[in-house]
């Protein structure tokens, strides 16, 4: 029978993971400061200044949370990874370099104009916050279910009904929508911010087609992880969406975004095939059992 482990009082975990989150914030925010980046209050519309600094708390005051009330260990690992991953770059050499652009193009006269070498690690990191707190939830998602059906790991405490097997197809379906839709107003906003354009249709066509495909990206995971326990799915459309995220660190003309939202269908194809292949060997498992039991 599964371990299972104590609870903490619900008040006193949300209040400890809003502290945690306003100190990560407080911390890469006096970093970005240091180095000189642009991103103090007077930078910031009011609504623009609650979206990046609510941002910074919110993708630290999440995995907390899950910790304290279910006990998910990955989602905290992958933030203090991630937030480990942006201080080094930042601190550590070579550090961030400012030229001007005459400089790179080879012009006699400075322009001006700034850019960035080696730096604006916090800066994207802030900006691309919904989307790294979007790939923590699924990672918590993931080993939450995991740890309700394997006997060897302790269950979480305070597991939602829709999360205890069996999971009816209903509720597994309600909660494959809710994801859907969160996924895809992530990544449509991601895709928007990044400006990306198609050069084919009329205008909208790549929104209004992409987010159908985002929705149905997340769902299908999602489903099949809560009905069939199909684990490689939902791993694989976590690291999709955290490697989207860790991409625009280093942010080139050609950005992996637009390939994942624009073709998201190659995603989706090798998702399926990644869950066809794991329930295949499932089933070859059971076999080799029954056959040794026999």
């Amino acid at each position: 029978m599964a371990r299972t482990i104590p609870d903490w009082p619900t008040r006193r975990v949300a209040v400890a993971s809003l502290l945690v989150g306003g100190l990560h914030a407080v911390l890469l925010l006096a970093v970005a400061l240091h180095l000189g980046y642009p991103v103090g209050p007077s930078a910031y519309s009011p609504l623009g200044l609650l979206w990046r600094y609510g941002g910074l708390v919110v993708v630290a005051a999440l995995p907390v949370w899950l910790a304290g009330r279910f006990r998910l260990l990955v989602p905290v690992l992958a933030l203090a990874l991630t937030t480990g991953y942006v201080l080094g770059m930042e601190l550590l050499a070579p550090g961030p370099t400012f030229r001007d652009v005459a400089e790179l193009e080879g012009l006699r006269d400075p322009t001006g104009t700034l850019v960035v070498e080696n730096g604006l690690y916090v800066v994207r990191y802030m900006v691309n916050a919904s989307v790294w707190t979007l790939g923590f939830l699924f990672a918590g998602l993931l080993e939450a279910t995991c740890r309700t059906r394997w006997r060897r790991l302790p269950t979480p405490p305070n597991t939602p009904r829709w999360l205890s097997p069996p999971v009816a197809r209903r509720p597994a379906a309600g909660v494959a929508a809710v994801g859907g839709f969160l996924h895809a107003a992530v990544m449509v906003w991601f895709a928007l911010r990044l400006g990306l354009n198609a050069t084919w249709g009329p205008p909208g066509t790549l929104y209004a087609v992409s987010a159908v495909g985002m929705v149905a990206l997340a769902a299908v995971p999602i489903y099949v992880l809560l009905r069939r326990h199909l684990v490689a799915p939902m791993a694989l459309l976590t690291a999709f969406v955290l490697l989207d995220a860790r991409a625009e660190f280093t942010a080139s003309v050609d950005d992996p975004h637009a390939l994942y939202f624009g073709a998201w269908f190659g995603p989706l194809a090798l998702v399926l095939a990644v869950g066809a292949c794991e329930s295949l060997l499932r089933r070859c498992w059971d076999v080799v059992r029954r056959r040794r039991s026999a």
